[in-house]
């Protein structure tokens, strides 16, 4: 919601994100509205954005630097939505958490959640996990980008909440 009137905000295909806008939910086409609410973002996207939150997890679990046990994740909400849509339980404030066979081993390699040390010796997460897909926006009212000053821009981002125990 903008204001007091629904509306909805648009990527538009082949611009960056700093061109993209709020459309009143009037002009919103119903296909677009079921690309939403279905999304299906290519394969590729889908495996580079898994890539990256099995990296920021495992990573953070061997160096130790889950702070305050939240973890930030830029990942386009139509990923999520695709990998986690209809799973999870709400636990309020807009998380859900889930289980670990909610992660879809089509995408997920079956031990992205724990890592191990030369000794053997390693932390796992201690499912259920945490999450929320939300959208944020820049600090900044305008900032330089590539040399250019531009508005403010939004991020798509995952919080993670986690619990860690000792395997």
């Amino acid at each position: 919601m903008q204001g007091t009137k629904l509306e909805y905000l648009v990527l538009w295909t082949d611009y960056p994100k700093e061109q993209a806008s709020w459309v009143r939910h009037k002009d919103v086409t119903p296909a677009l509205l079921r690309s939403f609410v279905n999304p299906t973002p290519s394969i590729r996207v889908v495996l580079d954005c898994v890539s990256v939150f099995m990296h920021h997890v495992g990573s953070s679990l061997s160096a130790g630097t889950i702070r305050r046990n939240q973890l930030r994740i830029d990942m386009p909400s139509d990923v999520f939505r695709f990998l986690f849509d209809g799973k999870g339980k709400s636990v309020g404030q807009g998380y859900k958490e889930y289980e670990l066979c909610e992660f879809d081993d089509k995408y997920f390699t079956n031990d992205w959640y724990a890592s191990y040390d030369a000794n053997g010796d390693g932390c796992a997460i201690d499912f259920p996990l945490r999450m929320k897909s939300s959208v944020s926006w820049s600090r900044s009212q305008r900032f330089m980008k590539n040399k250019e000053l531009v508005k403010k821009i939004y991020f798509e981002r995952v919080y993670i909440y986690v619990v860690k125990k000792r395997i």
